[in-house]
């Protein structure tokens, strides 16, 4: 992995073709909003050395007041199949925590579907903790886990959590 550089983007042409990496994402149940994904806070590129973009991920820019401040949700994580197993994804969450620190948010969170083990281990892996099981919002009986990682002292986790799940149904 040592070839591999993690850079923020906000070079429209180099989100453009982070962007279409998502859209050809092997377990894409979601088609991705441009727009949205462009917006993000921070998108992290995962580049060689030549300059190709070999995977990607994002600090989401947030829905409501909560998620813009000092809450950061983590998403958009994607490696080209031909790049998986090399510690690149663990290297763009690496690279999120560090900017995420830099832009003063004292909490990350990610929703992770309850399949994606891959994900489940590089979040835990980079220090987050697991907090609890929902059912997925969108109807499809799915089991969604939610992940968080404190990045300062004084942060009320539960509170923070509590407000982003909102009125979802948790999992038993």
């Amino acid at each position: 992995m040592s070839d591999i550089q993690f850079v923020i983007s906000e070079q429209l042409e180099e989100l453009a073709l982070a962007a279409q990496l998502i859209d050809g994402r092997d377990d894409n149940a979601h088609p991705l909003d441009h727009q949205v994904f462009f917006d993000s806070r921070a998108v992290i590129l995962a580049k060689t050395l030549e300059g190709e973009i070999v995977g990607c991920a994002a600090i989401k820019a947030g829905k409501g007041t909560v998620d813009k401040g000092t809450v950061g949700e983590l998403g958009y994580l994607v490696v080209s199949p031909y790049y998986r197993r090399q510690g690149i994804a663990q290297g763009l969450t690496q690279k999120r925590i560090e900017v995420a620190k830099a832009l003063g948010i004292s909490i990350l969170y990610a929703t992770i579907r309850a399949e994606n083990t891959s994900s489940q281990a590089n979040l835990l892996k980079a220090g987050f903790q697991f907090w609890r099981d929902y059912l997925s919002i969108r109807g499809t009986g799915n089991t969604v886990g939610w992940y968080y990682l404190a990045l300062s002292a004084n942060v009320d986790a539960e509170a923070i959590m509590l407000s982003l799940v909102g009125d979802r149904i948790q999992a038993v």
